[in-house]
């Protein structure tokens, strides 16, 4: 009988043993000895490999070493890494920043409670060995490069700061406190975080290198002084280390990059995500009628481009998989059946290029039902139904809705024209002397969030949905989209609360008078045919469901 010797000795050296060839063989790597001597050469940055009987290190962490298979992620890490580090000033990362990068698989701090992993990757500030402690994870996932960036600008901030006399410091940890912001008063919970973050010395210079947070927290120093000093301080204070740090340094800085602008979440290695979505047969001919009649491609499966966005907003966006086959399916039906009213003589004049059917659709920071993209060449339009539920009938409502509102949107930069029923003042006119959409209005940049914005308007008649204060296209889109669905809401009870208001809010009535002459305007010109469903759809909202 073979016998196994399990003794735990032998079992430590193997390890060990395991763990050193291992490490050399990375070492040897092409790939890895290409990237070591770019940040030796660009940055200063000696790259190195911790073991698990690595003194230097054994002191104060328990560490386990980068395994070869993981060294993919290891560059994977090092590429974005690398693309933040030559953000900053020429010169200044190799001045400031520890002279060792060392990469692990795990990294755990001998003080830590309790046996979980910390979040990975992680950087760890070592000021005893001038080094920057990088964990690579063993499963690399999109969340992991956006968490990783900032935490890698806040470990550097962390090493300068230490290099740094507080008391000479104008950013010193006594004089910071006392120009804490109050949150309170702000109703968003991103908004609250951003805030609050700030509030941290380290918080608020890692925020300078988002793009979009560094937008939204130059927007709140417009009314919040102590923010606009703790802005100012930090950005004179790096100025004072390197002039590089000039006013049109951070005027860049606030301009998302390109390879953080668009983060796709789907897992593109998985190439059978989406089989059977692809051979449902019901699916695929929704899709291909649409495509035949609108004249657009149908953009679902994961793989396919993202949705053009402006330079300055981050996107983050997933295609459909087989995970939600079913509320695919049911969208995709309910998509085809409310687009395909809409005639040829409008769908070919609108020129759209793409329909993106998304499930994640982030931008600006907030979840996405629905954008028509007119500002592109070709215009596009897309839906995100990520929280959709064909299950929920406040569900199915909303979504109809936001399918037609977002074809309004598409018509009214196609059709609306001066002197047109719904054009500028012809429309704005229709609202209550002293009201003012939040978007363009006196004072605009000093307005509150849209909520507080709404909560502050209610006494406002004529408009459809709290949302259509916000800007002049949004309430004709949003009233759009009830007339459109008022019959068909509700499991086709009808939208009640709708029908009833358009009975008793005159403003209200007379916009709805105003987007049908806009129709009307429309099936003349363009020589619509009575039979329209279209325009059936449309006489139905005071009458008869047809």
């Amino acid at each position: 009988m073979l016998r196994i010797c399990t003794s735990p000795v032998l079992v430590s050296a193997l390890m060990l043993a395991a763990s050193a060839f291992g490490v050399e063989a990375i070492k040897k790597d092409a790939k890895f000895t290409t990237v070591a001597q770019r940040f030796q050469t660009d940055f200063g940055l000696s790259l190195k490999l911790a073991q698990v009987d690595d003194g230097l290190f054994a002191k104060n962490h328990v560490v386990s070493a980068l395994k070869p298979e993981h060294l993919d992620h290891a560059l994977q890490i090092l590429t974005w890494m690398e693309a933040e580090l030559r953000r900053y000033p020429t010169g200044f990362v190799k001045k400031h920043s520890p002279k060792n990068l060392v990469l692990a698989n795990t990294c755990i701090s001998k003080t830590a409670k309790g046996q979980a992993l910390t979040y990975s990757p992680t950087f760890i500030a070592e000021k005893a060995t001038d080094s920057i402690l990088v964990t690579v994870p063993g499963t690399m996932t999109p969340t992991i490069e956006i968490l990783g960036r900032g935490y890698l600008h806040q470990v550097l901030f962390a090493n300068i700061l230490a290099n740094v006399k507080e008391a000479d410091s104008p950013i010193s940890l006594a004089h910071w406190k006392t120009l804490e912001s109050d949150d309170s008063k702000l109703e968003t919970e991103p908004a609250k975080r951003l805030l609050k973050s700030s509030n941290r010395r380290e918080g608020l210079y890692k925020t300078l290198w988002d793009a979009w947070e560094f937008n939204e927290l130059t927007n709140v120093a417009k009314t919040d002084p102590k923010t606009k000093q703790r802005m100012d301080l930090m950005k004179g204070w790096m100025t004072s280390l390197d002039p590089q740090f000039d006013e049109a340094f951070w005027t860049a800085l606030a301009v998302v990059p390109e390879d953080q602008r668009v983060v796709c979440l789907n897992d593109l290695t998985d190439t059978h995500s989406n089989a059977r979505i692809k051979a449902d047969p019901e699916i695929q001919s929704d899709i291909s009628k649409l495509e035949k009649q609108w004249g657009f491609k149908v953009l679902w499966e994961p793989g396919s481009a993202a949705p053009p966005m402006p330079v300055k907003v981050r996107l983050e966006y997933s295609y459909f998989t087989d995970k939600k086959l079913t509320e695919f399916k049911v969208f995709m039906r309910m998509c085809r059946k409310q687009l395909e009213i809409y005639p040829g003589q409008i769908t070919s004049r609108l020129h759209v290029k793409n329909l993106y059917m998304l499930d994640t659709f982030n931008f600006r920071g907030f979840g996405v039902a629905g954008q028509g993209m007119s500002w592109l060449p070709q215009v596009s339009f897309a839906y995100g139904l990520r929280s959709f539920d064909p299950a929920v009938v406040k569900s199915m409502d909303f979504l109809r809705r936001t399918i037609h509102h977002e074809v309004l949107h598409l018509m009214d930069r196609a059709f609306s024209k001066e002197g047109g029923p719904i054009y500028g003042s012809y429309w704005d006119s229709l609202n209550q002397e002293g009201f003012h959409y939040k978007i363009g209005s006196p004072g605009a940049l000093n307005s509150p969030s849209q909520l507080r914005f709404y909560k502050d308007n209610t006494k406002w008649q004529g408009f459809a949905e709290p949302y259509g204060m916000n800007i002049a296209t949004d309430d004709r889109a949003t009233l759009y989209g009830r007339m459109m669905t008022a019959h068909l809401a509700d499991e086709g009870r009808g939208d009640q609360p709708f029908l009833e208001k358009l009975k008793t809010d005159k403003i209200l009535k007379a916009k709805t008078d105003r987007l049908i002459e806009f129709f009307q305007l429309l099936k003349r010109d363009l020589t619509i045919p009575a039979g329209s469903p279209l325009y059936s759809r449309l006489g139905g909202v005071f009458g008869p469901a047809k």
